[in-house]
């Protein structure tokens, strides 16, 4: 139930960083506006709130297929294969799980559809972690280098929906430790099932 709670609480965090068109916030520095507006840059949008005339609005690009830096690009792609590696986790672990009764008298089965579910849940946790550690640094250099030589304009630092992507990362992470840890514990236990408990009888010969 941990694992699966992991599962979930990590599907809907990136569902929602990848929605969010804040990955980057504006700093508050002296380098950055004034406070009369709030500029936020995501994967797929860069928006502008106005405090004073309480609207938001955001710029879309006309083109995706158009240049772009590498680390967007390679960030799009991660943050949309570890929410589909997730999301294909989630069937095959309520079928493996032992409390379903999806697949009867079938513990293999169920064991290798655990194990299938954690090893999607891990390279998807490590994709989504690939990305946020790429954005991440490529954030924070881009913020000091701007400060060291002030350079005009707006300043951005890491915003809310990275750290939403840090957490559905992390939580596909743990959700597939758990679910390949208890899978082996299960293998095991199964092996010695399986195992003859006596000795087979050895035969004695006949002497003439």
């Amino acid at each position: 139930m941990l694992a699966m709670a992991l599962g979930v609480s990590g599907l809907l965090l990136l569902i929602l960083c990848a929605e969010s068109d804040c990955w980057r916030q504006d700093a508050k520095d002296p380098l950055s506006s004034v406070g009369l507006s709030v500029r936020c840059r995501g994967l797929w949008s860069e928006c502008i709130f106005d405090n004073v005339a309480d609207l938001w609005t955001c710029d879309i690009p006309i083109s995706y297929l158009s240049e772009h830096p590498a680390v967007f690009v390679a960030t799009r792609v991660l943050v949309i294969l570890t929410g589909f590696l997730t999301l294909a986790a989630m069937p095959l672990f309520i079928a493996g799980m032992k409390c379903t009764k999806l697949i009867r008298d079938k513990v293999l089965w169920k064991y290798k559809f655990s194990l299938a579910a954690g090893t999607l849940f891990l390279l998807g946790g490590l994709a989504g972690a690939i990305a946020v550690l790429w954005y991440g640094i490529d954030t924070v250099q881009k913020y000091k280098l701007e400060v060291t030589l002030g350079i005009p304009g707006v300043t951005y630092e890491l915003g809310c929906a990275y750290w939403m992507a840090a957490g559905g990362a992390a939580c596909a992470c743990a959700a597939g430790i758990l679910l390949i840890a208890a899978s082996s514990l299960d293998a095991q236990s199964l092996r010695k099932d399986q195992s003859p408990r006596f000795p087979p009888p050895v035969s004695k010969g006949t002497y003439l």
